[in-house]
């Protein structure tokens, strides 16, 4: 796609629930004509389209939703449910000047709290496309609750995104050093070749990313040449000019996340006896629930009550204990390839298993625990990776693809497949080309190697983050993760954690220690001792 440039007026026209956008934009391609409209996404979407994110404006802030205009209500006078009843709300949207939003598209975040239990649960969403959003929520304990609303993103902040990534390939800016003869040299690095510069003024290094496009602007440096890549590293917030709209609506996702939960909320009392009771748990075991099994959206998938999650997929009988994990990874390795949020992982079991990390910042490292005969590995993934301000060799980067490949077919192995986080800051359709590639070789895996466990983690929800950084991604990448690995749902597991996170929020893409906790254990009891 060409660049562009959104030049004209919003003009709304409501015809029942659906709203029409029409758009004067001023393309310097003559692909498209002059003027050119879409509809919003169709009711019950969670995420916009390609064609409205494409073909979106951004509005000046005062027009975006704002917390305190807006509230969540009950439609109804009924107060108090059953255990396991649904609870519906309703939810309007308001701007600066106190005015009705018009259109829908905003991403909101709906869940159901009570400190007392500390107990939480998260709500699934529904855009009329209109202003309004509906909201049902599972009564999964006994005793009062309250019902709050998030403006976790708005279709402006999304809009602004995309036209980001369309015109500069990234909202961030990865780096490639060159080093030879004692010279340096730093360049910008891109998924894509710019159609702005000539061939020729770009390294092309696809090949040593493991196949995944990656193109580096060659140095001005003549004794620089491509092979004299040596590091990477990034800027990391975006570094291009902004205006100041456009610096306004960027900064809605950095703000304190405090400011954008709505100041109403709903109270509500759900009966069941005590004040203890809660929803039972299914009868199957989680090490015996069918891989198929949970790839189904059902949601909420589970509940947080005591600080303990609850999954309402299976029945979780593995003991949270040091014995039942080193049992469980006995003669094995437990591959944790991603970024720094796999990493996560990586730590917090070294912690509760109680044997030495040697894991130092990006640095890929493989940790043994020679008493107990088991192995923790972590591997950055393949490039778009951004690194920050310390410079990595270039040997730091591994695709999953790889990894998979070395396994020998007598593996016991559990891999754990994950990628999020850094590919919210380039084009969906880079996602899914890095996740279409797993597929072969997670294939082949599973033909030459009965006795391997290969998990898929999916996205997770988060408040707010640096720049850019968008959960909103993840509710697109999990269909992408669903229609890629199709053929695969049988026999590889998936790890659902968008309503974990959305039941206990974390403020930014690094979840909270007791979160991560819950979420290593939920992946453990799915992952051990598997039937």
């Amino acid at each position: 796609m060409k660049k562009h440039q959104i030049c004209a007026t919003v003009c709304f026209v409501m015809t029942g629930f659906t709203v029409i956008l029409y758009l004067h934009l001023n393309w310097n391609t003559s692909r498209l004509s002059q003027f050119l409209f879409y509809p919003f996404p169709a009711r019950g979407m969670t995420y916009l389209t390609e064609e409205a994110m494409r073909y979106g404006t951004v509005l000046e802030p005062s027009l975006c939703a704002v917390a305190n205009e807006s509230r969540v209500y009950l439609n109804h006078v009924q107060k108090v449910y059953n255990l396991g009843e649904d609870i519906q709300v309703e939810i309007d949207l308001y701007d600066l000047n106190g005015n009705r939003q018009l259109t829908g598209g905003d991403f909101l975040r709906v869940w159901m709290e009570s400190p007392e239990a500390a107990a939480s649960v998260s709500g699934q969403v529904k855009d009329f496309n209109n202003g309004r959003y509906t909201a049902l929520l599972r009564a999964a304990w006994s005793g009062g609750a309250t019902i709050k609303a998030f403006i976790a993103t708005r279709k402006e902040e999304v809009v602004l995104n995309y036209m980001i990534y369309q015109q500069h390939g990234s909202l961030w800016t990865a780096l490639a050093e060159f080093r030879a003869n004692n010279l340096t040299d730093a360049t910008a690095c891109s998924v894509r070749q710019e159609d702005s510069f000539k061939a020729n003024e770009w390294c092309n290094f696809t090949k040593e990313n493991n196949g995944y496009s990656w193109y580096c602007k060659k140095s001005k440096i003549n004794q620089l040449t491509c092979d004299t890549w040596s590091h990477s590293f990034s800027a990391n917030g975006i570094g291009f000019p902004l205006n100041n709209t456009e610096r306004s609506i960027i900064g809605l996702s950095v703000t304190d996340s405090k400011q954008d939960i709505l100041q109403s909320s709903v109270k509500v009392s759900v009966r069941g006896g005590s004040n203890d009771v809660k929803l039972s748990a299914p009868s199957t075991s989680c090490n015996t629930l069918p891989a198929e099994m949970t790839w189904q959206r059902k949601s909420p998938n589970g509940f947080f009550h005591r600080n303990k999650w609850h999954s309402l997929l299976c029945n979780d009988t593995l003991p949270r204990t040091i014995d039942a994990y080193r049992q469980c990874l006995k003669g094995r390795t437990l591959w944790l390839h991603g970024d720094s949020t796999s990493n996560q992982f990586k730590g917090a079991l070294h912690s509760f298993l109680r044997f030495p990390s040697h894991t130092h910042l990006h640095v890929p490292v493989t940790d043994t625990d020679l008493i107990h005969n088991f192995s923790i590995s972590w591997y950055a993934h393949e490039l778009p990776f951004y690194h920050g301000a310390i410079h990595y060799n270039r040997s730091t980067n591994q695709a999953q693809h790889i990894m998979m490949d070395r396994l020998p077919n007598t593996t016991k192995d559990i891999v754990v497949l994950y990628l999020y986080v850094h590919f919210t800051l380039v084009h969906p359709d880079v996602f899914r080309r890095h996740v279409r590639r797993l597929v072969p070789s997670a294939k082949n895996l599973l033909a030459r190697a009965p006795n391997v466990t290969i998990a898929v983690r999916g996205p997770h929800a988060f408040f707010r983050a640096m720049h850019g950084l968008l959960s909103y991604w993840g509710l697109l990448y999990t269909d992408i993760w669903h229609q890629e690995f199709a053929s695969l749902q049988d026999k590889i597991v998936y790890l659902d954690f968008w309503d974990l996170t959305m039941a206990k929020p974390s403020q930014d893409f690094h979840p909270q220690t007791d979160t991560v906790d819950g979420m290593i254990h939920n992946m453990m009891s799915l992952l051990c001792f598997r039937k």
